[in-house]
């Protein structure tokens, strides 16, 4: 059974980690509420539970064995937990029911990732070398 994935980190297009989406299929950008977005590392963000807030990323329709890939690379359960959250796809403007890996740890404040700065962009390689 396919499931719907909002990802707003390294697994993005063009990002780090997409290479694991290489078998789903990209529904569009979205937006989904009742969150915020940190960077949480200096390699990728998290996002945490914020009433008002609102995080940028992408939906895409994944199989199980690459949704069990998705667990293990975000180390479910441990660093993120994933939960359903209503997404909202910004061309179609439909709205549908997408796993959301959420942060666990504490998040720095001052490490917010605005709306008006997101999608949350990978730091440049080799600017602290």
């Amino acid at each position: 059974m396919n499931s719907y994935v909002f990802v707003y980190g390294s697994l993005m297009r063009g990002r780090s980690n997409h290479e694991i989406l290489k078998d789903g299929h990209f529904l569009g950008q979205a937006v989904v509420q009742g969150i915020g977005l940190y960077n949480v590392t200096p390699y990728y963000p998290g996002v945490v539970r914020e009433k008002g807030k609102m995080v940028r990323g992408e939906v895409y329709e994944v199989d199980a064995p690459t949704l069990k890939t998705l667990d293990w690379v975000e180390v479910n359960g441990s660093l993120y937990r994933r939960e359903l959250f209503n997404a909202y796809l910004q061309e179609r403007g439909d709205k549908i029911e997408a796993w959301v890996y959420l942060w666990l740890q504490e998040v720095d404040p001052k490490k917010e990732v605005p709306l008006e700065n997101q999608p949350w962009q990978e730091p440049e390689q080799g600017l602290d070398e």
